[in-house]
């Protein structure tokens, strides 16, 4: 593990240079969870995922080290209550990694006499969110009494590089794209005191450092969950589909409630299945995104189809993934500039609000590891800049749970809850 940070990546890198960009994956686990059997497999599980032995060089480019990482850190705090995880996930998606040092995870186990919480908690840029599901899986596995070793996995190049070559073209982008970035970051100090003056959004000055995001969480029951999955297919639509419209009606209600909203909806896609990866630790997502005029009166199925036709056709497209690779290249050369609270306010010129949907489908574990059970799963992580709130589920056990990520200066916490509440409001009335 010495390559070259790949594209998407070096984005990370410099993302997280500006503000935390972590995953955190909580399995609640039903048995005894020993702090001992705990810290016992943690080696096994860092010795089989090669990212997570790494520490990154601030070299140009940034490159992937194996150089003097640490073992991977435990924290164990008691579990005074049934939500007592939850504080601990604001905390990892919020608190920083040292790249440098590696390595860039760590966990947490929240512990009571019969039912605890293992979080994993890891940089964005190492890994996507399935990648803390395999490896909870996998920590569960080794903690069980009589369990092998998994193998260790072999270090993989950079994800685009399985994606292949650039549109054409893109290397002469890519020069135009640098030169400006640099010339208009130059200018900024001025275009940020102008748009300033101009522009009523005084959220986006707050220093990044001082940004955190927040993080409110829903769970539907199974027999709402399950009645959702077949209405999906019955409607011929999907229930990430649903997810975003459901989302996409709370949050024009919570606009206005007789006029359209203007609204981007940005989806992660798993590209693990075209690759061949399988259960590796790493990033294999692409995104696409979805401008819409919406009401908070439009029907949900019409809007959740208009949601999943394009979603169906890019998974489809190799020359989506091409195109995903080009679009990245170039969003690494512009990532200081995009900071920049000038440029936010350009971003957001026409947009009402843009949002982030994230849904990691039917989770296929195992529940029963030894005498521990594998109860539930939940997905959190911090949100990126330009997200006013992102919709982060799974479905596991016949439980869909959701996380609703918000950040402060865009969205206040109670609008974050009373968005949340909406969404699976908009759900529970689908369901019936």
């Amino acid at each position: 593990m010495g390559r070259v940070l790949g594209p998407t990546e070096q984005v990370f890198y410099k993302v997280r240079r500006l503000r935390p960009f972590n995953v955190a994956i909580t399995a609640r686990v039903s048995g005894r969870v020993t702090e001992e059997r705990v810290r016992a497999a943690l080696p096994v599980v860092q010795r089989r995922h090669p990212l997570l032995q790494a520490n990154i060089l601030a070299e140009s480019p940034p490159r992937f080290s194996h150089a003097s990482v640490p073992e991977l850190p435990l924290e164990v705090v008691p579990r005074e209550h049934a939500d007592s995880w939850r504080a601990r996930v604001d905390q990892q998606i919020n608190l920083p990694f040292d790249a440098s040092r590696g390595p860039l995870a760590r966990f947490v186990l929240v512990q009571g006499d019969s039912h605890s919480e293992l979080i994993c908690g890891y940089d964005h840029l190492i890994g996507d969110a399935l990648s803390g599901c395999f490896v909870l899986r996998d920590l569960l596995r080794v903690m069980a009494p009589g369990s092998e070793h998994p193998p260790k996995l072999q270090a993989r190049p950079a994800y685009e590089e399985l994606i292949g070559p650039p549109l054409p073209g893109t290397g002469v982008l890519n020069a135009v794209v640098s030169r400006s970035s640099s010339l208009l970051l130059r200018a900024s100090p001025v275009l940020n005191r102008l748009s300033a003056r101009l522009g009523s959004d005084s959220s986006l000055e707050t220093p990044a450092d001082a940004v955190r995001s927040g993080f409110t969480y829903r769970r539907l029951s199974p027999d709402q969950t399950e009645r959702l999955l077949v209405l999906s297919r019955e409607r011929q639509s999907s229930l990430h589909g649903l997810l975003g419209a459901a989302l996409l009606l709370a949050r024009a209600e919570s606009m206005s409630a007789r006029k359209s909203s203007v609204i981007t909806v940005t989806s992660a896609l798993d590209a693990r299945a075209r690759f061949g990866v399988g259960e590796d630790f790493g990033l294999f997502t692409t995104g696409k995104t979805h401008l819409l005029r919406v009401r908070g009166r439009d029907e949900v199925w019409a809007l959740s189809r208009r949601l999943r036709a394009p979603l169906v056709a890019a998974r489809k497209k190799a020359s989506h993934l091409r195109l995903f690779r080009s679009a990245i290249e170039m969003s690494s050369r512009t990532v200081d500039l995009a900071a920049q609270p000038w440029m936010q306010r350009c971003t957001r010129l026409g947009l009402d609000s843009m949002l982030g949907l994230s849904n990691l489908g039917r989770l296929n574990l195992d529940a029963r590891y030894g005498d521990l059970s594998l109860e539930g799963v939940n997905f959190s992580g911090s949100v990126a800049s330009h997200f006013d709130i992102v919709l982060a589920a799974v479905t596991f056990a016949q439980h869909l749970e959701i996380s609703f990520l918000y950040n402060p200066p865009l969205m206040s916490p109670e609008l974050a809850e009373r968005i949340a509440s909406r969404t699976c409001e908009v759900l529970a009335e689908t369901a019936r």
